[in-house]
């Protein structure tokens, strides 16, 4: 888009550059003020803007308060929330299409977010109306609105300050919380641990947001459909977005920790932000996976591997990184965090809700976890009930894990047979495959096997084994 220099905000952004280089040459003496600088560029918001005129608008009106603010930190991040409030403001009113130059201008938006301070930030120190609202939650939502994935995802700078008590409310009918949980779910494959879930020291990175809308919307309800919904999939063995958006949260956030723990370690993290991630993705973990009302969820095949996986990260973090940042410092901190990852020991090992998820954890990962904390807490049926693997019949054993079956299922163009825990984590997987074939695994490549199901439920049951067995073959029904 070709700039007009005769456009009258082009005019007015020319008068204003002409009265600061005014300022910084008669200083005090001029009868100017950088306030009334100010005041006549930002008004220029309440105009109808090209993309070329919103971004000069935006940067001369920070040039200008940079002058006057420069040693006051807090000042210039209060001002910087100010300036993208009436940008908001601007692009909403105009309900700007997140296209060609547009993009520069969003973009330019979002870095005047990324470098305020986080304490100011995430108080949530500035209002928006509710036009502002819905076209974020559009840009967030519609990729025919914006079909770039990081701007898009950088929405969640700001609607992470929208929370008021964990309540999002609903705006014209529209229940914004549904809408960013939508968003996510459309959103999950491209977010990673780097970007989203691990802190940054030089700037206002995605990491608290991404935990802050995360929880939120779990604390508020918004994600129980998405659950539920996700249940349903793997219960048909029908696995679709919704299953994949619960696993990769829950791998994201304990991938982040891992990564936490790692670069604290090589000292390239520093003990502030190392606590911060910890805590935040402990009480995430707590809310997704471990609490009462979740866990359940993760007792569905597949979903627990991920889960377990989860609670091998968390033990890691207590038991090998708590103990590097005991300072007196952090002491109470510190403190909350054992007391929180053993009332999720508690839910995990005692909660009759969680037994199917405790038992494989002891098949899967027994030996890690016992090297980890000493398995002093590890019920002793629990550590008895994983030796079942020694006297399994060979038939009745998983042909990738090699850990015994509960509910067997045949890949059919491998012929080889494995649980449906199994199945399901690997259909839980970006692009799904077959791990004997790498051939696509879908809807129809694979079939349940009633009659071994019921051998294995027998022997399990009554330790006896039906001899007069006979091997599943590939036409077994679904």
């Amino acid at each position: 888009m070709e700039h007009n220099t005769g456009h009258p905000a082009s005019r007015v952004l020319a008068a204003a550059r002409n009265d600061l280089a005014l300022l910084k040459e008669q200083g005090e003496s001029s009868s100017l003020t950088h306030w009334k600088v100010f005041c006549s560029v930002v008004n220029l918001f309440n105009k109808h803007l090209c993309p070329h005129d919103f971004v000069k608008t935006l940067y001369l009106a920070w040039i200008v308060t940079y002058e006057k603010y420069e040693q006051n930190l807090r000042a210039l991040s209060a001002i910087r929330l100010f300036l993208v409030s009436d940008a908001l403001e601007c692009l909403a009113r105009q309900g700007v299409r997140v296209l060609g130059p547009w993009k520069v201008a969003v973009k330019a938006v979002i870095g005047f977010l990324r470098y305020c301070e986080p304490k100011i930030l995430m108080k949530g120190g500035f209002f928006h109306s509710e036009s502002v609202k819905l076209w974020v939650l559009d840009v967030f939502c519609d990729a025919n609105l914006c079909p770039d994935i990081n701007i898009r995802l950088d929405m969640l700078l700001i609607i992470h300050v929208w929370r008021c008590g964990c309540n999002y409310g609903v705006i014209r009918g529209v229940d914004v919380g549904e809408r960013i949980a939508a968003g996510l779910v459309q959103l999950y494959e491209y977010m990673n641990v780097t970007h989203h879930f691990i802190p940054e020291d030089s700037k206002f990175d995605l990491c608290r947001p991404s935990f802050r809308v995360l929880y939120s919307l779990n604390k508020t309800g918004h994600l129980t459909e998405t659950f539920k919904k996700a249940t349903q999939q793997i219960e048909s063995l029908s696995v679709g977005p919704e299953a994949r958006f619960v696993a990769r949260m829950v791998e994201l956030v304990s991938g982040g920790l891992v990564m936490t723990m790692e670069r604290f370690q090589s000292k390239t993290l520093n003990a502030e932000n190392t606590m911060q991630m910890f805590e935040m993705a402990l009480v995430q973990l707590v809310e997704l996976v471990f609490s009462i009302y979740n866990v359940e969820t993760f007792c569905y095949r597949g979903l627990s591997k991920v889960a377990c996986v989860a609670y091998i990260q968390v033990a890691k973090a207590n038991f090998e990184l708590l103990p590097a940042l005991s300072s007196p410092e952090f002491a109470f901190r510190c403190d909350f965090l054992r007391k929180t990852f053993d009332r999720i020991s508690e839910v995990l090992f005692k909660s009759p809700k969680s037994k199917t998820l405790a038992q494989l954890l002891m098949a899967d990962h027994k030996e890690e976890l016992v090297k980890i904390t000493g398995g002093d807490f590890i019920p002793q049926d629990l550590a008895q009930s994983s030796q079942v693997a020694k006297d399994c019949p060979e038939r009745f054993l998983d042909g990738l894990t090699q850990t015994p079956m509960e509910s067997p299922v045949l890949l059919r163009r491998s012929q080889v047979t494995v649980d449906e825990t199994t199945l399901v984590y690997l259909l839980l997987q970006k692009a799904p495959q077959c791990p004997f074939t790498r051939t696509p695994l879908h809807y129809g490549s694979f079939c349940r096997i009633p009659k071994l199901h019921q051998e294995i439920h027998a022997w399990r049951t009554t330790g006896r084994l039906n001899v007069d067995h006979q091997e599943p073959s590939s036409s077994a029904g679904h």
